[in-house]
Parts: C-alpha cells; sequence; structure tokens
C-alpha cells in the first residue's frame, strides 16, 4: 500500500500539469502585459491625443511633432502584444 502511495506521489511530482502547478511569475508577467497593453494603455493614450490636439488648437510650436510621437507611441503600446506574436 505503500509503495502505491509513493508511485502515486511521484508521478504527480513529475507530471506538474497533473497538479496544475504554476510559476508565480509566469502569473505577474501575464497580469502585466494584460495592463499595459489593455485599457491603460488606451487611456493614456487617449489623453495623450487630447493633450497634443490641445497643444495644436492653441498653435503651440512643435505640437505636430508631437502628435506624431503620440501616434507612433500609443501604437507601440496598444499593438505591442500582437507585433510579438507575429514576430516570434
Amino acid at each position: 500500500m505503500r509503495r502505491v502511495a509513493l508511485l502515486g506521489v511521484s508521478v504527480l511530482l513529475l507530471f506538474p500539469v497533473a497538479v496544475f502547478a504554476q510559476s508565480p511569475w509566469e502569473r505577474a508577467a501575464s497580469n502585466l502585459e494584460q495592463t499595459f497593453t489593455g485599457p491603460l494603455a488606451r487611456s493614456l493614450a487617449l489623453v495623450a491625443i487630447v493633450i497634443g490636439g490641445l497643444l495644436f488648437m492653441f498653435g503651440e510650436s512643435g505640437a505636430k511633432r508631437q502628435i506624431s510621437g503620440i501616434v507612433f507611441g500609443g501604437g507601440l503600446a496598444l499593438f505591442a502584444a500582437q507585433f510579438l506574436t507575429w514576430l516570434f
């Protein structure tokens, strides 16, 4: 009986998928990825677009450069995950 129990425990330890083992680092990294490429990135991009539009409206010098930076930076932040899956 003891031998069967030892065999069962060793099988579970050898196959971590069977016990649903997961690294805490992977879960934290996945949460960060979802946060930075999801709602947070969209909100920050929206705020940056509004600020860039106000600068353009009031005729600040360099507003066009600022808006182009917002477009490229926002695009990178929002589509970074899709770009990496396409690349690799």
